[in-house]
């Protein structure tokens, strides 16, 4: 490297540029709501202009605020939630904030020591995205809420959701529009590949399957219904499962979610099981690989990225503005079908 390292900006440096003092600059970044909208929005856009970054540690010993958010999420092999953090970082970062990423492998019990570990460490808010519907956890919602820390649900929700922020998709209708959709190309032998039956996702996509299949007259038969948890591995080794009922094996299967579906698809795929030929696969998220060529997944589309953006946004907005704080958002995202290449009307095959 040559040349000189280039100097830091300071406070007194953005209030030079905006205009202001260095206490209304403090006041910005610190208690916004106590600044005028159009001083507050000049000194933000110097601070983004300028890229600057207040010193984490300094602010938290002046406020008493960490500059941290909270993401808990099940999963982070999982494509959906790598993508949604992706959103929620970016929403966090536009703020001056960070995100410390917990998963928790789908383990309630690592949830709890995540999020208490969060309480500990005096996170500004949480992003919940792990929360297993089980009436376990609303000693650990009590905690939260004891602690005065701001909190978000995503994706997945606790029993008495009407209680509680989020940001979701309609699974229910998710659900109902992949089945519904397999019905109309003449499936009636139609399996359900779902994930842990603990969680809200899973149930309501459940839902949606069996509201497709009892208003077309269809059966919901207990031998197509598999548990994948949520994993390709899972998918992979309950697709061997479903390919060994030769006798009365399902012509279409509808995936909980597109980890899931590309496992089954493998598992087809080795056993010399032709999709959509011999099996139509439907998925759910629209995960960045269901789209390549080799896949080509048909599947329920949730506007991931918005899902994560949107969670980041709320949660944010109560931590910087007191009166949005007890304010109630619950946001609810239609699913949108995405036709690709791995379903197609059922065909007579040779048992």
């Amino acid at each position: 490297m040559s040349g000189r390292q280039k100097k830091s900006l300071t406070i007194n440096d953005i209030a030079q540029k905006a205009g202001v003092s260095k206490a209304t600059v403090s006041r910005v970044l610190n208690n916004p709501e106590k600044v005028a909208p159009r001083t507050r929005e000049r000194v933000l856009s110097v601070i983004r202009a300028t890229n600057y970054r207040p010193n984490p540690m300094a602010r938290a010993l002046n406020i008493r605020k960490t500059g941290i958010i909270g993401v808990v999420v099940s999963d982070i092999t999982n494509p959906f939630y790598a993508v949604m953090v992706k959103s929620i970082e970016e929403v966090c970062r536009a703020h001056q904030y960070y995100i410390f990423l917990c998963s928790t492998d789908g383990r309630k019990e690592e949830e709890e020591f995540y999020v208490r570990s969060l309480i500990d460490k005096k996170v500004d808010g949480i992003i919940l995205a792990a929360t297993q519907m089980d009436s376990d956890n609303i000693h650990l919602l009590q905690e939260l809420k004891e602690a005065d820390i701001p909190f978000v649900f995503v994706s997945r929700l606790p029993q008495e959701r009407e209680l509680y922020d989020y940001v979701m998709v309609d699974n229910v209708q998710g659900g109902y529009v992949a089945t519904k959709y397999l019905i109309s190309l003449g499936h009636e032998k139609i399996a359900y590949l779902g994930g842990r039956w603990s969680t809200s996702s899973n149930f309501d996509r459940f839902e949606g399957y069996k509201k497709a299949l009892m208003e077309s007259g269809l059966p919901v038969h207990e031998e197509y219904l598999f548990c994948g948890e949520f994993r390709m591995e899972g998918g992979y080794q309950e697709g061997i499962k479903m390919l060994s009922l030769r006798e009365n094996r399902p012509t279409a299967v509808f995936c909980a979610n597109d980890n899931m579906a590309i496992g089954l698809i493998e598992a087809c795929r080795e056993h010399g099981v032709e999709v959509p030929q011999e099996i139509s696969v439907i998925g759910f998220d629209d995960i960045p690989l269901s789209a390549i060529k080799s896949i080509q997944l048909t599947t329920i589309s949730q506007s991931i990225p918005e899902l994560g953006a949107l969670s980041g946004k709320i949660l944010i907005d109560k931590i910087l503005d007191p009166q949005k704080k007890g304010l109630r958002q619950q946001i609810v995202f239609p699913p949108k079908l995405v036709i690709r290449k791995t379903c197609a009307p059922p065909q007579n095959r040779k048992e």
